[in-house]
């Protein structure tokens, strides 16, 4: 029992320093200027990076930084195939219609339930993380402009009031001197460390749009691999339509 004592007062003073650490290192939401200069300046990114193409793009696949999670969107019909590990969801992305399979197998009941909850949650982050600079003006959405200590950097604080599942999670956007986003910081309820910044980086030209595939993330690179556009299912190795049903 003695043991156990200690062991309990070891962990209790190591939550502790994590609590202080958390709050010392923590920053505070920023409060900005909302308006038309926010809204300009969000326009600005948006259109250097080339929303035109984006909005007509019809196909993006890629697999995110965590490896076996891939997708497949069929942007203009909103559908997407959700893969992670043996799972594989293709979900209508409006109404969260979806059919499941696990190594192969068609998943009903309880269990197509509990992966069409997991697809989704990692939709909303993963595709959030390829395409974030393009839902600046998402429904939901406030802008405000921001000082930013960074030289030749604006400060765009963009805040979610609703959609995907962490509604009320705000991100301040470095923006840089051409209107391409460095990087921004992550003011969510995912992440205990309020204010934690990742670098958006690898800007490259995708079906003439431009997306950045790396980011430094508490000093570790990690990086979107497959990312590729298209304009016909058969470039992506599809000879008839793989969402039938949904």
């Amino acid at each position: 029992m003695k043991y156990l004592k200690y062991i309990f007062f070891i962990l209790l003073i190591l939550f502790v320093i994590a609590f202080i650490a958390l709050k010392v290192f923590s920053e505070k939401e920023p409060v900005g200027q909302a308006g038309q200069q926010a809204d300009a300046l969000a326009t600005e990114v948006m259109e250097k990076l080339n929303k035109q193409a984006f909005d007509s793009l019809p196909y993006l696949q890629w697999e995110f930084f965590r490896p076996g999670q891939k997708y497949f969107w069929d942007k203009q019909n909103n559908r997407a195939i959700i893969e992670w590990g043996e799972n594989k969801v293709l979900m209508n992305l409006d109404s969260q219609m979806a059919v499941a399979y696990k190594d192969g197998q068609i998943v009903e009941g309880e269990a197509l339930e509990k992966m069409k909850t997991k697809a989704w949650s990692n939709w909303c982050n993963d595709s959030f993380w390829m395409i974030a600079p393009f839902k600046l003006f998402d429904p939901g959405t406030t802008r405000e402009l921001v000082e930013v200590e960074e030289e030749n950097a604006l400060g765009l604080h963009v805040k979610y009031a609703s959609g995907g599942v962490t509604p009320g999670d705000s991100y301040l956007w470095i923006i840089g001197e051409d209107k391409i986003p460095t990087g921004y910081k992550m003011f969510t309820s995912i992440i205990p460390l309020q204010g934690m910044y990742s670098s958006w980086a690898g800007w490259d030209n995708f079906g003439g749009v431009l997306l950045s595939t790396k980011h430094s993330i508490a000093g570790k690179e990690v990086e979107m691999k497959g990312v590729k556009a298209g304009r016909s299912l058969q470039e992506f190795g599809y000879t008839e339509d793989p969402f039938k049903g949904i």
